[in-house]
């Protein structure tokens, strides 16, 4: 019999935490968080982390475990979130996944990552083709190891181009191969029943909740909160630093700006745009 989990996602807004904690409460369940930003502490004001109030109603799982100058990657995400699985399942809890990031949010449903690894020298050589001919010259040592890599790589991306060049180059095999080979991965976090619920509002509402977020943000401090980040090491970690809302103020403390309102307008633009990179990433990719 497989394990019946519950995913709770949508797009950045649109009430997952709320959602979680109220379900979480009528099935005695525990929540194990899907956002990348969560995961840092001191990422409060900017993340809409759970208030400690929340998190004493509902035992939340991978929050502020690790410190914002260390990166956190999909990997140590898995790791991180099987063992939170055990300990639920073996307290006889229900467990919830609540978040919208990506990577994270796949690994409950396919493999994110696998085990090829990329020597030095070709990590070296590809480096020393970016340099010396740019994209363009990726782009062409990816079509002479592969000339049918168009038909899975977007090869009009650089940093996908990039990947699979070193990634066939690596193995010895063809950039379908390669896939073929991904798509036959277990999924990492186990076998579950999943029953899945994708939360949102019409743009004209969810944008409105991001707009009375933001400016919620700028009153509780976000830019206070980012100059004490920045002590502590954000710049060190382009993940963390470069998360929305973080990476606005960030640049809004180095170039000496006052206009909290300007601030404000920069943040609420690029969680729109994410949004609706959420959206399609939803329908692409939660199957």
């Amino acid at each position: 019999m497989k394990i019946p989990i519950t995913i709770i996602t949508g797009p950045t807004c649109c009430g997952k935490t709320s959602t979680a904690i109220e379900l979480a409460e009528k099935v005695d369940g525990e929540i194990i968080s899907c956002d990348s930003v969560l995961v840092y502490k001191g990422m409060d004001i900017g993340s809409a982390k759970p208030t400690k109030y929340e998190q004493e109603r509902v035992k939340h799982h991978l929050i502020d475990v690790s410190d914002v100058s260390q990166k956190f990657d999909v990997s140590k995400y898995i790791e991180h979130a099987k063992k939170a699985l055990a300990d639920i399942l073996q307290r006889g809890k229900q467990p919830i996944i609540a978040g919208g990031s990506g990577f994270y949010l796949k690994a409950w449903f396919s493999a994110v990552t696998d085990n090829l690894e990329i020597p030095d020298e070709v990590l070296r050589k590809a480096d020393e083709i970016e340099l010396q001919s740019g994209d363009e010259g990726l782009r062409q040592a990816l079509l002479e190891l592969d000339p049918n890599a168009p038909q899975c790589v977007d090869i009009l991306n650089p940093r996908r181009v990039k990947n699979a060049y070193q990634r066939c180059l690596a193995s010895g095999k063809s950039a379908q191969q390669l896939l073929d080979d991904f798509k036959k991965l277990p999924c990492p976090l186990g076998d579950f029943e999943r029953n899945l619920t994708i939360l949102d509002f019409p743009d004209e509402q969810l944008f409105a909740r991001i707009q009375l977020r933001t400016k919620q943000m700028i009153d509780d401090g976000i830019v206070d909160e980012t100059k004490s980040l920045i002590e502590s090491g954000i710049l060190e970690n382009p993940s963390a630093s470069s998360a929305i809302g973080y990476r606005e103020t960030i640049a809004f403390i180095r170039e000496n700006k006052s206009d909290l309102s300007e601030l404000q307008k920069e943040i609420q633009a690029n969680t729109i745009a994410l949004v609706r990179k959420q959206r399609k990433f939803f329908r692409n990719n939660l199957k």
